[in-house]
């Protein structure tokens, strides 16, 4: 379906968009009949590909206690901790392991996604109405063989993504209904007024970002098939349900507007899949829980914690007590408490999110066209709508002695699960948070000079969701509660989250908000020339973007510090033991941060030069493409992903195509810069894809 406009983009902006991006082409070779009076068009394609791993892991991103030097078989979390932490922290790597699972399950030379798919699209069209709808369905070989190179050191398990459900259809294997919406064209005011509305399953494509997101396009976007061999954007931006409407106020203005009716979060790399840097906030991410400690432990999954949990009474019963006894309920006490200190949960499926209504997001588009200014585009924009990106907040620990004499008869009377273990008081539980009613306001542009297209966007967003850093947060979850219970007082006020304000501290049992809302405004330009022939090629194509970020009333370090990679540890030592508070978090985590922590403003820019040689060979054209990243200054904080100081990044991708229909990909990709900020600093990969259309 052809949306009606009485203006449309700048033509040249988008065509050398298109060809830049190498944005998939409509299939010259789809079906297309008539039934009665209805015109019918169907098209698909269908592709292979693959991507392996060719570089080495750097063990800094590594979690220590992950080091392959150490053995983990025997360990106890109450009875054998086999390590002190000063062992396990004399070891090269990262102080949190909460975060390379992905990283360890592939070595150099494996292939990470082995991705056979099908892509259909259906439309259906008569005079001034129609339906379209897109589908897709995907089976990874890799991921279904389960052959990875890490199993957890506690359990023996592999962190097979494909083991929960959920995450199965989400980067195994699925068959997908994506577009799906009904839509009419009509001519009001004798078609001075024209109105085009579509209804349903549908993506909206706003604002004039080519390449840096986070933009005025809100949509949620699929992560996993964002990365995947042979991606193409249709398959990752997520359509939701709403009702969009155009009209054509004069000839040049429009108003545009939609209403959603259905919420849809952008979904996270599953835990375990290669570009995943996070092992808890994915679906599947209950079942490696959150781990505490900063590496002294090893990785606690779920599988060992319950275990372990429903054999507390077993070893009170081989010490000779009855674990029901006041005697054996202590011991069973003074035993469990070595858990919910070492790791935090996250639950199942609903239980770990705090999801938003559907309803009461909505936009608003005013587009002005300016022939007499080089035939300019300008618009503006107001959009409210929930979070599609988490943030993270938790119900804290509960270490009273009514919590803990609940939890140890939970323990002796009911078998511990995955599916009950969050009903433990004494655990801090993780949750995923979506806030509601961010409000944004743009205003963009597009025009052309000569041969260039140029473009901006300028996103002002209120009361944006900002992740605190969850060291802070996971210190208010658990040992501010030992101190509160009366266990550890030497933890009151090492949190920033409760700086020694009693009044401050978040109540056993309570949710502690794990965020802050910040007003935040991103600026970015666009620029797209197209040169003639030149170094062989028939045309070359090159986009230049380059944009940035500003956060309003950002917090200094010393009063709450923000979330980004590579953080493991507290920043600035806090806490009432000393005035410097160094020997109480030299014994918790050796030390401060040292790594960078987020900051107020952020930039970088993205390059783009893509060539066509036509009939290359044999009636075969040949289109090599480069992409470079390079982020110049500042750090933004979760959960933007946008920018992270001198971290770059370069593809090459070779793509041969025959007549539409049979096309080929190879690609090389690197990751460079960025110190241990940038956690995909060793995970160069090669890809290959061959697809067919009809």
């Amino acid at each position: 379906m052809i949306k009606r406009s009485l203006f449309v983009k700048n033509k040249i902006a988008l065509g050398l968009a298109a060809a830049t991006l190498g944005l998939s082409s409509t299939s010259l070779h789809a079906a297309n009949f008539e039934l009665g009076d209805f015109d019918i068009r169907f098209d698909s394609n269908f592709s292979y590909g693959q991507s392996i791993r060719v570089e080495d892991r750097d063990f800094q991103h590594i979690g220590k206690s992950n080091n392959p030097s150490f053995d983990w078989t025997g360990y106890h979390s109450a009875l054998n901790p086999i390590y002190s932490s000063a062992d396990v922290w004399n070891q090269p790597g990262a102080y949190s392991n909460n975060g390379d699972a992905g990283n360890l399950n592939f070595d150099s030379g494996d292939s990470f996604s082995k991705l056979l798919k099908g892509n259909h699209e259906l439309s259906i069209s008569k005079d001034n109405f129609g339906f379209f709808t897109r589908f897709m369905y995907f089976y990874d070989f890799a991921l279904m063989d389960g052959d990875y190179a890490y199993s957890n050191p506690t359990s023996g398990n592999k962190v097979d993504p494909c083991d929960d459900d959920d995450t199965k259809e989400q980067v195994c294997a699925d068959l997908r209904l994506l577009d799906a919406y009904v839509w009419a064209n009509f001519d009001l005011n004798e078609g001075r007024n024209p109105l085009s509305i579509r209804l349903g399953q549908q993506v909206v494509n706003w604002g004039e970002s080519t390449l840096i997101s986070h933009g005025i396009n809100v949509n949620p976007v699929d992560i996993d098939r964002l990365k995947a061999p042979g991606a193409e954007l249709k398959e990752a931006f997520i359509p939701v349900g709403m009702l969009w409407a155009s009209l054509g106020i004069t000839d040049n203005l429009t108003l545009e507007g939609f209403y959603q009716y259905e919420w849809h979060e952008t979904r996270l790399p599953a835990a375990g899949t290669y570009f995943s840097t996070n092992d808890f906030a994915s679906e599947n991410g209950y079942q490696q829980n959150i781990q505490l400690g900063f590496t002294s432990n090893p990785d606690i999954d779920l599988a060992f914690l319950t275990e372990s949990l429903n054999n507390l009474d077993d070893i009170v019963r081989s010490q000779g007590v009855d674990p029901t006894s006041a005697q054996g309920q202590a011991m069973m006490a003074q035993m469990y408490l070595a858990y919910p200190t070492k790791v935090a949960l996250k639950g199942k499926g609903g239980a770990g999110k705090n999801e938003p209504d559907d309803g009461g997001q909505y936009g608003l588009r005013l587009g002005m066209y300016l022939p007499e200014l080089n035939d300019t585009e300008v618009a503006l924009y107001h959009i409210n709508y929930h979070s599609r990106r988490p943030v993270i907040s938790g119900q804290v620990s509960n270490f009273t002695d009514a919590a803990i004499a609940a939890d140890i008869g939970m323990l002796l009377t009911t078998d511990i699960t995955e599916d009950n273990v969050t009903n433990l008081q004494a655990f801090t539980k993780g949750q995923l948070e979506y806030p509601e009613d961010i409000k944004l306001y743009g205003l963009s542009f597009n025009t052309s000079v000569g041969e260039t297209a140029l473009a901006g966007e300028f996103a002002f967003r209120q009361d944006e969701p900002l992740q605190i850093d969850d060291v802070e947060l996971l210190y208010a979850g658990m040992p501010e509660q030992l101190a509160v219970a009366g266990i550890r007082p030497d933890f009151a006020g090492i949190s920033q989250m409760s700086p020694g304000d009693a009044t401050s501290v978040v109540g056993p049992g309570e949710v502690a908000q794990g965020f802050i809302l910040r007003n935040t405004a991103q600026l970015q330009f666009t620029a797209t020339h197209l040169f003639g022939p030149s170094l062989g090629a028939d045309s070359w194509a090159v986009v230049g973007e380059i944009g940035g970020v500003r956060i309003n009333d950002m917090p200094d370090y010393d009063e709450l510090r923000l979330n980004v990679a590579g953080t493991g540890r507290s920043g600035i030592m806090q806490g009432p033991l000393s005035d410097d508070y160094s020997t109480l978090h030299l014994g918790l985590s050796n030390g401060p941060e040292t790594n960078p922590f987020p900051t107020a403003s952020a930039w970088g820019y993205r390059l783009i030069a893509k060539g066509d040689y036509y009939n290359f060979f044999s009636g075969v054209n040949f289109s090599p493409r480069f992409v470079f990243s390079h982020d110049v200054n500042g750090i933004t904080p979760d959960p933007m992903f946008l920018f992270v100081e001198d971290r770059k990044s370069l593809g090459v991708t070779m793509n041969f195509n025959y007549q539409n229909a049979w096309s080929f990909d190879f690609s090389y990709n690197s990751f460079w810069g960025g110190g241990a900020t940038n956690t995909f600093s060793d995970r160069d990969y090669v890809s290959f894809n061959i697809k067919y259309s009809i």
